[in-house]
């Protein structure tokens, strides 16, 4: 991104004297380098394009082409479709057939976002049809991927994973990494709508390991994205933030401000839901800052109504309105239907809640009319239910039973979902891409099937619920029915996660059984070999009375006998660990002291290299784990920082207080190593084995079990290195047992 910044003054002092095709080819130069810092800077340069290339048909269609993609990114969506539809005519008008179908793509692609999915469906239809004819595969695949989008935004989940799948198969025929990662990264996103969040979290990880492969760091950002959405539904916070701010650390170093909004605001959720009001509303303030940056209306009005919602969550119903009242101020100036719907209706739903005020039912049908017009279910069913609650209230019975059908209506739609999902996971789970298209067709012939008794079924149920309503006003049995749907959906979910966890389980023992098998068969032989080879020198020196030879024997005997102990004992902590056999018992702690007391183990090391220890840290920081376990991990950062320094090097020891954990930093001026290579090091399945700057040995399970401790004990760890340069470990660890998950709290010691 600085280059990027750097190439720019030199550009444009260049265009001020530059003609003809140069100057068309620096301002498209120049159009590249803005897009992701300045997009109406880049939008300017992108129009004075089209304006050089009005003469040729063909260059003319390809600029209005891409300033239609530059319009669309800034979600000025009036003009992206409307230079694309002039793009369009100047292709047909030229007979260009490939470029007809990126513009038919590219219409629909903006036709969905709008919400207008059966525009969205003629134009991609039409695309696909000439790109099956004259296209690529890969485009192919590309426009099957697009109408399946379509239909996972209609919540025609069956649809769009038939669709995602046909994209997939052809991606997996062309050995393309980088779309067979986004198809996966597709499928996560229908089984993170039917709910099926572990599901979804395979699929999510799946793309994210490819794309870290190909090392695309915008397609990776999206993936730990999504990955932390996943980890917050599962109200597992800390894990969700840990993916979200890595997220949020590449999309700063690519400099994408949208992207930088959007993960700003995933982290404001989540500090949300962990009660942490300060941390929430500067990660949403941040976020805003950058929405009024590059005017993005539609999501500053988004933002300002998960501020109303945080203040709701903290009874400050004043403020919740004003937010809203702010969102829905927005979303009315843009006509954005489903935000006002969304925003109305949180207003109405205070109103009527917590003030004696009748604006109550104004803001609750405008979000009941606004839901209809955009067509939302979700929406229509909180609106409808709203207002039958509203209706109630009041004592109206005959509007509150207008809208009780209504909400009736809804909940036989939610019926059909359910039916929906069940079948469709059970279709993926024995889908495999290499069979035919028949059991597409089956499923869908047996969908139709059903559908006929679903119905007679569900509109029996609406009926007595109608004439119980009427009869005695009991809404009962609607709860209760609507419960047991839920709890039998819980009991599945509940079967389906055990049976993930326990394949997870399975794979990491296998991987451990491995690991271990591995260093016993190779990293535990050699240092014995090494052993039986310097003894039987020793011996020989005694007949030759070579005192000195004997002692350098002698050491490297020593030195290879520590390391060999600290390999078994690593091995041995780390196998227990695996096996659930470690009890962890946390307590609070003197941070200096327990350093401290690490480096006294690794005394002679220290002595040996002349390293030099140096803290950053106040000697009073405490912390809560458990002592014995971070001794360890303190000990194997220590031990593996030693080992890369070169003599007489210096290692600095650093804490940072944070709210809730105290950041430790491990940096030695050592060897470092590749960002290759740092990928792998707290990996089960890794091969890397580096040597220390004496030639030192190790099997890197000393930085496993680091892993395994601090994760166990409500922390993280993470590396930073760069060769020749030296390395940097960060673990953090709770200050109190507010963070600490799972571990068990035990009285102060």
């Amino acid at each position: 991104m600085g280059q990027a910044q750097n190439q720019i003054p030199n550009a444009e002092e260049l265009l001020k004297t530059t003609e003809g095709s140069e100057r068309i080819a620096l301002l498209k130069e120049l159009s590249r380098l803005y897009m992701d810092t300045n997009p109406d800077k880049s939008i300017e340069y992108a129009k004075e394009i089209v304006i050089l290339n009005a003469s040729n048909p063909i260059e003319k269609s390809a600029s209005l082409y891409n300033l239609g993609n530059l319009y669309r990114r800034v979600n000025n969506y009036r003009l992206a479709l409307d230079c694309q539809n002039q793009a369009l005519e100047i292709r047909k008008t030229i007979n260009d057939q490939q470029g007809i179908a990126s513009s038919l793509n590219n219409i629909g692609e903006i036709y969905k976002t709008l919400n207008k999915s059966d525009e969205a469906l003629i134009h991609l239809n039409r695309s696909l049809e000439i790109r099956k004819e004259s296209g690529t595969q890969k485009e192919v695949a590309y426009t099957l991927n697009n109408i399946g989008s379509v239909f996972w935004l209609k919540k025609d989940y069956g649809n769009a994973l038939e669709y995602y799948l046909k994209a997939l198969e052809i991606r997996s025929e062309l050995g393309d990494k980088s779309d067979i990662a986004s198809s996966l990264n597709n499928l996560g996103n229908v089984y993170k709508n039917l709910n099926k969040p572990n599901k979804a979290l395979d699929y999510y990880s799946k793309a994210l390991e490819i794309r870290e492969e190909i090392g695309d760091k915008t397609l990776i950002a999206f993936s730990l994205n999504d990955i932390g959405g996943i980890y917050w539904r599962l109200n597992n916070f800390n894990e969700s933030l840990a993916y979200y701010n890595r997220s949020l650390a590449l999309r700063k170093e690519i400099g994408n401000k949208l992207f930088i909004a959007a993960t700003l605001k995933n982290i404001g959720t989540v500090y949300k839901d962990l009660n942490e009001l300060d941390f929430s509303l500067k990660n949403y303030n941040d976020a805003l800052k950058i929405y009024d940056e590059t005017n993005d209306q539609k999501e500053q009005a988004n933002v300002f109504s998960l501020i109303g919602n945080l203040y709701e969550t903290y009874n400050n119903f004043d403020k919740s309105l004003e937010y809203h009242k702010l969102s829905l101020t927005i979303h009315k100036r843009i006509g954005n239907y489903k935000g006002i719907a969304y925003s109305s209706n949180n207003i109405g739903e205070i109103l009527m809640k917590y003030y004696p005020d009748k604006e109550a039912k104004d803001y609750l049908l405008l979000a009941f009319d606004h839901a209809n017009l955009c067509k939302d279910r979700s929406l229509q069913k909180i609106a409808s239910e709203n207002l039958f609650e509203y209706f109630s209230n009041q004592g109206d019975y005959k509007k509150a039973l207008e809208y009780f059908r209504e909400f009736s209506s809804t909940q036989y739609d939610s019926i059909v979902d359910q039916i929906d999902k069940d079948k469709i996971a059970e279709f993926e789970a024995n889908y495999q891409i290499s069979k035919n298209k028949d059991e597409i067709k089956s499923l869908k012939a047996y969908s139709r099937q059903q559908s006929i008794v679903i119905y007679l079924f569900v509109a029996l149920i609406i009926l007595a619920g109608i004439i119980g309503y009427i009869a005695n006003k009991n809404i009962k049995i609607r709860k209760e029915a609507t419960q047991a749907l839920k709890e039998k959906n819980n009991e599945l979910e509940e079967i389906n996660s055990l049976l993930k966890e326990t394949e997870v389980s399975l794979r990491d023992l296998n991987l451990t059984k491995d690991k271990i098998f591995n260093i016993i068969s190779n990293d535990l032989r050699t240092p014995f070999n090494d052993m039986k080879l310097m003894s039987s020198k020793l011996l020989e020196s005694f007949d030759q009375a070579k005192i000195e030879t004997q002692k350098d024997l002698s050491k490297n005997i020593k030195d290879l006998s520590f390391q060999t102990y600290d390999l078994v004992e690593n091995i041995l902590l780390w196998s227990a660990s695996q096996s659930g056999k470690t009890k962890f018992s946390p307590r609070l702690f003197n941070v200096k002291e327990l350093l401290d007391h690490s480096l006294t183990k690794l005394s002679e090391q220290l002595v040996e290299k002349n390293v030099k220890i140096i803290f950053n840290l106040d000697s009073s920081s405490k912390a809560y784990a458990d002592t014995a376990a971070i001794c360890e991990v303190f000990k194997n950062l220590l031990s593996n920082a030693i080992k890369f320094s070169y003599r007489e090097g210096k290692i600095t020891i650093s804490a940072r207080e944070k709210k809730y954990w105290i950041e430790l930093d491990f940096s030695d001026e050592g060897v470092g190593m590749s960002k290759t290579n740092l990928h792998k090091i707290f990996r089960l399945d890794n091969n890397y084995l580096a040597l220390g700057t004496a030639q030192e040995k190790g099997a890197g399970i000393g930085l496993l079990l680091c892993k395994e401790y601090v994760e166990k004990n409500g922390g993280k760890i993470w590396a930073d290195s760069e060769e020749g340069k030296g390395s940097s470990f960060y673990i953090t660890i709770p200050k109190s047992d507010k963070l600490m998950g799972s571990v068990p709290k035990v009285e102060d010691q």
